[in-house]
């Protein structure tokens, strides 16, 4: 690795967290009110998303997948609250999405052997690849081209390691911003 790529650490769920010199992908929802942090349905065991701001280093990367509807506002104000600027937010519904655009929070669109749409006024794209390296280098600059950042989805997520050398030479080719994995120690190679 040659530049500054940000690792994220895939389905963060708990606190106190480790002292990280990655940064964290987290699902949100909300739960009788309160957002939470929870990829299945949650329950009064999940973690407060309150308390887990409270508990992290703001300058971290934050990859924040949105699991609920109609969230923007109380989001927004808890990000506020806790100076959390380095992050993104992404799996929005469209409508969803258009709402956290005018909410000014920090947005990405999802991209993926299924999705292509471009959302020009985010300034993330979630790069995932769900059955197979769908993409290429040129399409990867093209989207780095038009001012985006990106955050690719590491292929052992969906069970491909096989595929993360072939990966790895495309994200150092042309550096890209971010990638998600649930191995860390691999991309710091």
């Amino acid at each position: 690795m040659h530049y500054n790529l940000e690792i994220i650490k895939h389905r963060h769920l708990s606190i106190p967290m480790p002292d990280y010199e990655f940064g964290v992908e987290i699902d949100v929802r909300d739960y009788n009110e309160i957002l939470v942090i929870s990829h299945d349905i949650p329950n009064e065991k999940c973690i407060s998303l309150e308390k887990f701001f409270r508990n992290i280093n703001p300058n971290i990367l934050l990859a924040i997948n949105i699991k609920s509807s109609g969230i923007q506002q109380k989001l927004r104000n808890l990000l506020k609250k806790y100076k959390i600027e380095n992050y993104f937010t992404f799996d929005w519904s469209t409508p969803e999405l258009l709402h956290a655009i005018k909410n000014n929070l920090n947005c990405a669109f999802r991209v993926s052997e299924y999705e292509k749409n471009i959302v020009p006024q985010c300034k993330w794209v979630w790069v995932d690849a769900f059955h197979s390296i769908w993409y290429n280098e040129e399409y990867l600059m093209s989207l780095k081209n038009m001012g985006l950042k990106l955050a690719l989805v590491s292929p052992e997520l969906h069970n491909r390691t096989n595929e993360l050398e072939r990966i790895r030479m495309i994200v150092d080719k042309i550096n890209v911003d971010a990638v998600c994995t649930d191995m860390p120690e691999f991309w710091l190679k």
